[in-house]
C-alpha cells in the first residue's frame, strides 16, 4: 500500500519515512506540508492510508477530513497523528471517517501497531488517550440519555441556527411547545443562555456542525 503523510513538521515527516518505508506493508511514502498541496496533487495515485496532523496549515484539519473522505476512495484509512488530542476533537474525527487518531507523543511501534490493525479493519486510539476518551463517552452518555428524542431534535435544530417558528414549522408543532422543549434540554444541562446551549452542545459531541 501507498501512505501519504500531511504536516507541516518537514523533520518530522523526514523521519516517518524511513520507518515506514521498511514495513513489508508498505510500497511508497510521500510527504506533503499541508492539505491543499495533497488533494491539489493530481499526479499521485490515492494512497491506501492518510498520516495526517490536525493542526495544519491552509486548512483544518476537519476540513482535510470530510475534502478526503469525499475525494477519494471509500476504502482508504486516515489517521489522524497530532498534538492536538482534547476528547471533542477525537470523537469529531472519528465521526467525520477517521480510523485512527494517535498523539505525537506515542513512539514508533505503536504508530506500526495502529497501521496493522486499521489495515486489518479495526479503528485505533492511542493508548495514551484512551482512558480519557471512554470516560467522556460514558459521561455524555448520562447527558443524553437524560434528554427525549422530542429535545433532541429541538436541541440539534436550535445548534443549528433555527428560530423557534422555524423548528415549530420544521417539526409540525406549536411555537409554545418547542419553546417548551428548548427551556426542558436548557435546564437539564444546566445552562442558562441559549449560546451557552450551543457551546455545551458542541464541546460534549451532542452537535457536529456540517462542513458547507
Amino acid at each position: 500500500m501507498n501512505v501519504v503523510l500531511v504536516d507541516e513538521l518537514v523533520l518530522l515527516t523526514d523521519a516517518l519515512q524511513c520507518v515506514l518505508r521498511h514495513m513489508p506493508e508498505v510500497n511508497a511514502v510521500i510527504s506533503y506540508p499541508d492539505g491543499k498541496e495533497f488533494l491539489a496533487d493530481k499526479s499521485a495515485c490515492p494512497p491506501g492510508i492518510l498520516i495526517m496532523d490536525w493542526a495544519i496549515n491552509g486548512m483544518s484539519g476537519l476540513e482535510l477530513l470530510d475534502l478526503s473522505r469525499n475525494a477519494m476512495p471509500k476504502e482508504m484509512k486516515i489517521i489522524i497523528l497530532s498534538t492536538v488530542t482534547d476528547v471533542q476533537t477525537i470523537k469529531h474525527a472519528i465521526r467525520r471517517g477517521a480510523n485512527g487518531f494517535l498523539p505525537k507523543s506515542a513512539p514508533l511501534e505503536e504508530l506500526k501497531e495502529a497501521i496493522l490493525m486499521i489495515i486489518a479493519g479495526k479503528q485505533y486510539i492511542g493508548k495514551g488517550i484512551r482512558d480519557n476518551l471512554i470516560n467522556s463517552v460514558f459521561t455524555d452518555e448520562q447527558v443524553v440519555l437524560h434528554l427525549s428524542p422530542r429535545e433532541k431534535e429541538v436541541l440539534q435544530k436550535v445548534c443549528s441556527g433555527r428560530t423557534i417558528k422555524e423548528i415549530a414549522y420544521d417539526l409540525k408543532l406549536s411555537a409554545h411547545t418547542v419553546q417548551y422543549y428548548h427551556r426542558s434540554v436548557m435546564e437539564k444541562l444546566k445552562v442558562k443562555r441559549t449560546t451557552d446551549l450551543i457551546v455545551y452542545a458542541m464541546q460534549h459531541g451532542l452537535y457536529i456542525p456540517e462542513m458547507k
